[in-house]
């Protein structure tokens, strides 16, 4: 994907800009735009169909969104769906070809900079590199309640990145669906079917906090009604 191919995307959205090939202020404005979506959060209802549709139990779904969601999956004072973009992951996509000119958003080490604080500062990074590399900008961020990253958009059943995107931006309930085909993708439905805890834990999160995260599981399970 190059920029005249996203700036065809965001007018195939809704939004007249030119395809120009130039990603400035107004294609900007006009993406922000395209992913502004619905911010009421999950439902029990939602977690009650996400169950069924990935065969688990609403207790076991709402005790992976209790603890691994990081909270709201869309922000409230932008409309946008929370990201987190990772200047690391945009330098391996990009084989480090940005680094030298594009420091503050593309450098080879986890972070060399601190992270923005802000959402607004952190869309401002995505969409500068958005301009250099489309693709691997949107790929390099974090998306949603699971935080997914964009590169995992296969895994979570898009055939690309920008499709990915445009369902996380849908709102909270399609955040938990790309959350639970991400847990599905990596064998954990039989594991949180059997409650193994530490398992779930592991993969979701890595091997540095396995106590910890497979504790809060388990009392997340337990507090739905799980026995």
């Amino acid at each position: 994907m190059d920029v005249k191919t996203l700036q065809g995307l965001i007018v195939s959205a809704g939004q007249p800009i030119a395809v120009d090939g130039q990603f400035g202020p107004r294609s900007r404005a006009a993406l922000r735009e395209v992913l502004s979506g619905p911010t009421d959060p999950v439902t029990d209802r939602d977690i009650d169909k996400a169950a069924e549709a990935f065969g688990l139990t609403p207790a076991m779904v709402g005790a992976i969104y209790d603890v691994e969601s990081k909270g709201r999956g869309m922000s409230s004072a932008t409309g946008l769906p929370v990201i987190l973009y990772e200047p690391h992951v945009f330098s391996r996509l990009t084989q480090r070809r940005f680094d030298g000119a594009h420091p503050d958003i593309s450098y080879p080490k986890w972070k060399t900079r601190p992270y923005p604080a802000t959402q607004t500062g952190r869309y401002d990074q995505m969409l500068a590199a958005c301009a250099l590399a489309p693709s691997e900008a949107l790929q390099s961020a974090s998306w949603g309640l699971g935080q997914v990253m964009g590169f995992n958009y296969r895994v979570c059943g898009f055939s690309d990145v920008w499709s990915f995107v445009l369902a996380t931006a849908s709102g909270e309930p399609a955040q938990l669906k790309a959350m639970l085909a991400f847990i599905k993708s990596n064998n954990l439905v039989p594991v949180l079917l059997r409650k193994d805890w530490r398992t779930v834990a592991r993969v979701y999160n890595g091997d540095g906090q396995v106590d910890l995260y497979s504790r809060r599981l388990s009392e997340a399970y337990a507090k739905r009604g799980g026995k």
